[in-house]
């Protein structure tokens, strides 16, 4: 393994881990009181969410399942994999209830809303950070053998990056109101991409297979499902009275579709 690669991947992954932060400079631009910011910018984090979940990683999980020795079965593994995700997502609901009545002739939140907010934005954070340990994993992977095939991928990563860490800093500036908190958390929620590379360059890669991987995918992609329906298309819809909340669901499935594109697939 030569040494310039191994920069070279790791820097790739650290840059693709930074640019989930551009979203959260983004709530710099936007008064806490903007209901329409913040219903677009719900709807097209769940736009994002279910793109990606549906589109990229599900069936990348088939794919991860289909390399092993029981690959006629790849599809009901990775069927399983994701209501596994479902189920433990529904669990955290239960245990941890959050639903809340909001009125809708005031302009103030509650702090049981602000709450919920700050919940929301907490869950999107783990979900990105699931996702983004094998996705550093499969970009250090890329980088270290063919360093010129991992800058294409790194365009599409930032482009769909940018509006997944606007989806975390969003909800946590209008709970918290503190800028600063939001960014913070999405700079912690990107960094998760270098430190998949990290661990793969440690110990991951010498134990990780396709099977874990298939269960690992399958589950997270279950987890933004979940999220995007549960938590960001509801709240998005009662502040945009469903004209923004849907214009920004449309623009994250487009934004994620170019992505694809950039990257060829």
């Amino acid at each position: 393994m030569e040494h310039h690669n191994l920069l070279i991947a790791f820097g790739l992954t650290l840059t693709a881990g930074l640019s989930t932060g551009i979203g959260g400079l983004l709530t710099y631009f936007s008064k806490q009181t903007n209901r329409s910011f913040l219903a677009f910018s719900l709807g097209l984090a769940a736009g994002v969410l279910l793109f990606v979940s549906f589109v990229e990683i599900f069936p990348e999980s088939i794919r991860c399942f289909e390399s092993t020795n029981n690959s006629s079965h790849a599809f009901v593994y990775a069927i399983c994999s994701f209501f596994l995700g479902i189920v433990v997502m529904a669990l955290i609901d239960m245990l941890f209830p959050h639903h809340v009545e909001v009125a809708d002739n005031t302009d103030s939140e509650s702090d049981q809303l602000k709450r919920r907010h700050k919940k929301m934005s907490l869950l999107i954070a783990l979900a990105v950070t699931l996702h983004n340990i094998p996705e550093g994993i499969a970009m250090f992977t890329i980088g270290v053998s063919d360093y010129r095939l991992a800058f294409p991928i790194l365009l599409a990563i930032i482009i769909h990056n940018v509006p997944i860490g606007l989806s975390i800093s969003a909800p946590m500036y209008h709970a918290t109101g503190n800028r600063r908190k939001a960014l913070l958390l999405t700079v912690a929620a990107g960094l998760s991409t270098p430190m998949g590379a990290f661990l793969a360059w440690l110990f991951i890669l010498p134990y990780w297979s396709p099977m874990l991987e298939g269960i690992v995918l399958g589950a997270v992609s279950a987890t933004m499902v979940y999220i995007a329906i549960d938590e960001l298309i509801p709240t998005a819809h009662h502040y945009g009275k469903g004209l923004f909340s849907k214009i920004g669901l449309i623009s994250g499935m487009a934004l994620v579709a170019i992505a694809i594109l950039l990257m060829g697939e």
